[in-house]
């Protein structure tokens, strides 16, 4: 229940990511064919930086998850066996403790904003609150599948990141 609970969140993220891909598709349509027809789409800048921010950070867990971001494992891969696990789970907890130091820093600029009021300085005039919390969310959801990895890999498994990017052939032996 709990590890299909988890992986819904990590997909969510990246069906909200791909969500907002399409908005900002749409607004640049929106805005080619405004300017043909000598209309102009107001806030539609604004709108597309938010939405490229929020499809910068909530699939941050889902390619994670499923060994799509760049890993460089120079040192890594001179290890073999227990001293190899023992250092992906020291780099496991690294990333960890500074994937959580940002998603508090996150929640943190997003709850300033809320508490001062601070509203976007743009053609629309919304609470910054907003679109920022795209950033705490995202980096939520990272923290928690990076949480569940060190778990995993305390158990004695075998992070699933590490799985995907095996079967991609995404190791630096592969490649040489």
């Amino acid at each position: 229940m709990v590890r299909r609970t988890l992986d819904f969140l990590y997909f969510a993220g990246g069906v909200l990511a791909a969500s907002f891909i399409v908005i900002i598709g749409l607004l640049i349509c929106a805005q080619v064919i405004g300017r043909e027809l000598g209309i102009q789409v107001k806030g539609a800048d604004d709108l597309t930086a938010w939405s490229v921010v929020a499809t910068g950070f909530l699939p941050l867990a889902y390619t994670y998850r499923h060994g799509s971001h760049i890993r460089v494992t120079v040192v890594i891969h001179l290890f073999d066996g227990m001293a190899r696990r023992l250092m992906e789970l020291g780099v496991m907890a690294v990333a960890l403790y500074f994937i959580g130091f940002l998603t508090y820093s996150a929640f943190d600029m997003a709850w300033d904003s809320l508490r001062f009021e601070e509203l976007s300085q743009g053609l629309i005039v919304i609470p910054i609150w907003i679109p920022q919390i795209s950033i705490g969310l995202g980096s939520l959801l990272l923290t928690i599948a990076v949480l569940d990895d060190v778990i995993a890999s305390l158990r004695g498994r075998t992070p699933p990141y590490m799985v995907a990017s095996e079967s991609l052939g995404g190791s630096v032996e592969n490649l040489e």
